[in-house]
C-alpha cells in the first residue's frame, strides 16, 4: 500500500468519522444514543438535524482548510504559510456552509484574522478546547517525513485559534499519530512517539507560536503527557462509553486521547474505531473525526467501508485533496483545487446548533 491511498483513507476516514459522530455531538450518554437509535447506536451515515446523511461539521471543514494551505504552501516559511492558512480560516468562517455549530473559539480567532491580527495573536489566549487538534491530521500527513517541521506546523497552526499550551500540544498530538502510522504502517510504538514529539515542545518552541510566557512554563506538555498516560492506563478496560475512562472530549488533551483508544481498542479497524468515536457521551463527532484520521491511514482508502465513501458529502472534492497533498508532499506546492459549492457568503451558526471548540 503506498502512501496516497492511506492519504486518501485518513483524509476521507476523518471525514467519514466526523460525519457519523454528527448526530450524537449533542446526546449527553450512550442509554440516550441507543434509546434514540437502538441498542447498536449509531452504525452508519445518519441524518442530524436538517443536515442529510453523511454531513460532516466544522471538524471537516476547518481540517480542509489546513489541507489547502499546505497543498498551497507547505514549504514556505511559517509565517508565509500561516498567513495562508488564516485566508482558509476566514473564507470558511465567511461562508454559506459555515453552520455546523462550529466552535466559539475558532470563530473568535477567525474574527481577529479577519480584523489584521497577526497570526500569533489571534487565536484565544487560554483555550485548550479540541478545535486545534481536530484539523491537524493533514500536518501529520505532510510532514510524516520531518518530524521536528511537523510539531512546528502543528503548534503554530493550533495559535490561529487557541493558543493555550496544551491546546497546541493537542495539536501537535493529534499529528504524530497520523505521521506515525503513514510512515510505519502500524500502530506499534504510535504512542511513545507521539508522546516523544510532545516533549519537544519546550518554553522557546510555545512562546514562538504565540502562547503567552506565563503559560508556556510546561503546563500543557505536562497534561497531554498526563492524558496519552490515562490512555494507555484504559487500554485494559472495556466501556461502552469512551468518556467514561478518559473524559468528554470538549478539550484538546481529551479528544485526542479517547480518539487513540477507539483506534487502539479497535485494532485499528477502521468501522469499529469510528463507531467506538461516534457513540460517546462527549464531542464525540471530534473523537470520530481523530480517530478516523488514524485509522483510516493505517488501513488506507480500500480500508474504509465503501459505502461510508459514497455516502459522506463532498467525496470528490475530498478525495482530489487528498491526491493533491500526496503531490504536494513529494513534489513541491501546487493549486489546491476548487472549494465550490463553498462561497464568501456571510452565514451565522443555526440557533438550534451549539457552538462547541
Amino acid at each position: 500500500m503506498d502512501d496516497l491511498e492511506r492519504t486518501r483513507g485518513s483524509i476521507l476516514g476523518l471525514a467519514i468519522g466526523d460525519a457519523l459522530g454528527h448526530p450524537t455531538e449533542f446526546v449527553s450518554s450512550v442509554r440516550a444514543i441507543r434509546e434514540r437509535w437502538g441498542e447498536g447506536g449509531v452504525t452508519d451515515l445518519l441524518p442530524s438535524g436538517r443536515h442529510p446523511a453523511g454531513t460532516f461539521t466544522d471538524d471537516t471543514q476547518m481540517a480542509i482548510c489546513v489541507a489547502r494551505a499546505l497543498v498551497r504552501a507547505g514549504r514556505a516559511p511559517l509565517d508565509d504559510l500561516m498567513t495562508i492558512l488564516g485566508e482558509e480560516f476566514v473564507a470558511w468562517s465567511r461562508s454559506r456552509e459555515n453552520n455546523r455549530a462550529p466552535g466559539g473559539t475558532c470563530l473568535s480567532g477567525c474574527r481577529a484574522l479577519a480584523s489584521g491580527a497577526p497570526w500569533r495573536d489571534a487565536g484565544v489566549r487560554d483555550s485548550k478546547g479540541c478545535g486545534a487538534a481536530m484539523r491537524a491530521a493533514p500536518v501529520g500527513l505532510y510532514f510524516a517525513s520531518d518530524v521536528d517541521k511537523m510539531i512546528a506546523i502543528a503548534a503554530a497552526q493550533s495559535s490561529l485559534t487557541h493558543r493555550h499550551p496544551t491546546g497546541i500540544a493537542s495539536s501537535v498530538a493529534a499529528a504524530a499519530p497520523v505521521a506515525w502510522v503513514l510512515r510505519e504502517k502500524t500502530l506499534d510504538g504510535m504512542i511513545p512517539f507521539t508522546r516523544s514529539c510532545v516533549e519537544k515542545l519546550d518554553e522557546a518552541l510555545l512562546v514562538s507560536v504565540g502562547c503567552a510566557e506565563e503559560l508556556a512554563e510546561g503546563i500543557g506538555v505536562r497534561e497531554m503527557l498526563a492524558a496519552l498516560d490515562a490512555t494507555e492506563a484504559a487500554l485494559d478496560e472495556e466501556a461502552d462509553d469512551v468518556c467514561s475512562l478518559l473524559g468528554g472530549a470538549w478539550i484538546g488533551e481529551e479528544a485526542v486521547a479517547t480518539a487513540l483508544w477507539c483506534v487502539l481498542k479497535a485494532k485499528g479497524d477502521f468501522r469499529q474505531a469510528v463507531v467506538r468515536g461516534a457513540n460517546s457521551s462527549g464531542d464525540s463527532d471530534s473523537i470520530a473525526c481523530i480517530a478516523g484520521s488514524i485509522a483510516g491511514a493505517l488501513v488506507g482508502i480500500s480500508g474504509v467501508p465503501s459505502d461510508w465513501v459514497a455516502k459522506v458529502e463532498k467525496t470528490a472534492l475530498l478525495d482530489d485533496l487528498a491526491r493533491a497533498l500526496d503531490r504536494a508532499r513529494a513534489n513541491g506546492d501546487e493549486p489546491a483545487p476548487a472549494l465550490d459549492p463553498y462561497g464568501a457568503e456571510a452565514h451565522e451558526a443555526d440557533e438550534d446548533e451549539e457552538p462547541t471548540s
